[in-house]
């Protein structure tokens, strides 16, 4: 199972989170003002990840939805100050960031139908496969919908029907989770020639490392990370971050900011966790507001499992924030100052 540190501890995630305090104290601005989003609604963001995001391992995107091969500036020498400003760059953009070790492909529109037909001859196949009779009886014990491997990679509290951005991360994030699986349904789909096919393979192995810099700084890890718009939650203070193809198939994790409520004690001491002021990422109106990260386990198809890890992400040690220079600048922006 992904440990927390394999999550967090990357230039992006740091990036995304950093964007997102200052979404919360926009969030803590609406809501003292009245106009606070509610669960399902979008807009429970800010000025830096108002159209959401969802970032890819580059690796796995062979063509956009109008069937062009992706194409991006490549530069070498990336640091880890210049990546973060790439980020914030790419999050001003609709569709989807793909990240290169050389360089980010921005605005890039997906194919939702070739993903959502991918998954499911995948796991059609592989369900077929596993299968011990030998009479056919009825195809529907080979079916597999879509809707199914999504389900199993969202919270039980992200409803149905999903929407577009749920819909493609959940898909994409197949080719991290069986890239075996996923390049044979390419070469065929796609009808690669030898040298074709020797070199998409490269890529989806590629897409499998984490990529370093020099210095040995992690730029990404090679997850999908989702952005969304709305917070899903009632005690979620900020649009959900989730993050794909960690490990097998139904691992999943979300991050989130969570206002310390009697729900979210019960959890903690029912998963004996613990916090200290120093996790605490904001103090409003008396009430200290923490960055929760749940990792979730491998599930079936189509399945939900029950079963997941909790931990509280610091935001100095963790994340590496300056507090209070977040806080200044967002209050400033928001023109919110808290009591």
């Amino acid at each position: 199972m992904v440990t927390k540190k394999e999550i967090i501890e990357n230039e992006l995630m740091k990036t995304i989170i950093s964007i997102r305090v200052d979404t919360l104290w926009k969030m803590l601005s609406q809501r003292k003002k009245g106009y606070f989003p509610e669960p399902y609604e979008e807009g429970a963001t800010g000025k830096f990840d108002n159209k959401g995001a969802i970032f890819v391992p580059g690796g796995l995107i062979y063509k956009d939805v109008d069937e062009k091969p992706i194409c991006y500036e490549s530069k070498s020498g990336f640091t880890p100050n210049t990546f973060r400003e790439k980020v914030y760059e790419a999050m001003q953009f609709d569709n989807a960031t793909l990240l290169f070790p050389d360089g980010i492909a921005t605005g890039v529109n997906l194919d939702s139908g070739f993903f959502s037909k991918a998954v499911r001859h995948i796991y059609s196949f592989r369900k077929a496969a596993f299968r011990r009779k030998k009479r056919i009886e009825t195809d529907q014990h080979f079916t597999v919908n879509p809707d199914d491997i999504i389900r199993s990679h969202c919270p039980r509290y992200l409803p149905y029907p999903y929407g577009a951005r749920t819909r493609i991360s959940a898909c994409v994030a197949v080719g991290l989770i069986d890239p075996s699986l996923f390049f044979i349904y390419c070469k065929t789909y796609f009808n690669f020639s030898i040298d074709q096919a020797k070199t998409f393979a490269q890529r989806l192995d590629s897409v499998q490392d984490a990529v370093k810099a020099e210095d040995g700084t992690i730029f990404y890890q090679p997850y999908l990370i989702v952005c969304h718009g709305a917070r899903y939650k009632k005690n979620s203070l900020t649009g959900l971050t989730r993050i794909l193809g960690i490990g097998k198939f139904g691992e999943f994790a979300t991050f989130t900011f969570e206002p310390i409520d009697q729900t979210l004690m019960r959890e903690l001491k029912r998963k004996q966790q613990t916090y200290t002021s120093e996790d605490i990422f904001v103090n409003n109106e008396g009430i200290g507001i923490l960055g929760i990260l749940r990792i979730y386990l491998q599930t079936q198809i189509g399945k939900r499992s029950q079963s997941y890890s909790i931990h509280i992400v610091s935001p100095e040690k963790d994340v590496g924030l300056k507090l209070d220079q977040i806080k200044q600048e967002a209050q400033e922006r928001y023109h919110f100052h808290a009591d």
